[in-house]
């Protein structure tokens, strides 16, 4: 796979609930590549009360877990699920399924 879109991960400081209540934090950047959400997973995550509009695949073993943020292509997203794994070549990897936020969390005066 060829990383070359780069992501934002950030978090919340731990005194506050919401965006909305706080600046988001930055944590680490790193590049990534897109990968296909296909159909399956996508009702599977609806059928369970979430919903995965983007998945993308880091190099390496990322600090990166389910609740914190992603910026992604001048959007917020929120992180449902980080799963981590080897690629084809046998490297270790991070996959980050991604929902989009609603609107106002791209204005949280990141």
């Amino acid at each position: 796979m060829i990383y070359d879109t780069p992501i934002d991960i950030l978090q919340l400081p731990d005194t506050v609930g919401t965006p909305m209540q706080g600046k988001l934090q930055p944590v680490f950047s790193a590049f990534c590549g897109e990968k296909e959400v296909y159909h399956n997973r996508y009702w599977e995550s609806v059928q369970a009360g979430s919903r995965i509009d983007i998945l993308v695949e880091m190099p390496l073993h990322r600090e990166a877990d389910a609740g914190m943020f992603a910026r992604y292509k001048d959007h917020i997203y929120s992180i449902e699920q980080a799963q981590f794994g080897k690629d084809s070549d046998g490297l270790p990897v991070t996959i980050l399924s991604l929902k989009r936020a609603e609107g106002e969390y791209d204005t949280a005066g990141i």
